[in-house]
């Protein structure tokens, strides 16, 4: 319980708080910009998948542990470009169009940042199992 908690908290401040309005603003049109947010945030879960494996894997030696957050940054890397490149363009012409909320069901841009968010939190959830 505490694990899922930490790991929320960790992705609520890499992907919003540390996100500049610029890079969240353009990155449905700029890779650099999304490059520049991505980037960002696979730095906190360097550190934050360490000190988690550190927690929950406390058996092992400093080189698993480095090993296996760098192995998680990648993963996490990877995924997290993809799927924001894919949802960022999908909200982007959904708020041009001033396509917020559809009514129910809700298949407007808001639902679609929701979407995003669950799939971000099963990449780190599963990532972090399947490397411990």
């Amino acid at each position: 319980m505490i694990l899922a908690f930490i790991i929320i908290v960790i992705h609520f401040v890499a992907d919003f708080i540390f996100q500049d309005g610029e890079w969240g603003a353009t990155k449905s049109k700029s890779n650099i910009a999304l490059l520049n947010h991505v980037a960002t945030y696979t730095t906190f879960w360097v550190f934050g998948s360490c000190i988690l494996f550190g927690i929950y894997s406390p058996e092992h030696t400093t080189e698993w542990y480095v090993t296996h957050s760098i192995i998680f940054a990648i993963i996490t890397f990877i995924i997290h470009f993809s799927q924001d490149y894919i949802t960022s363009r999908i909200t982007s012409k959904g708020f041009e169009n001033k396509n917020y909320i559809t009514g129910i069901p809700n298949f407007g841009a808001f639902t679609v940042i929701g979407f995003d968010q669950i799939l971000h939190y099963a990449q780190l959830f599963l990532t972090f199992y399947l490397l411990s």
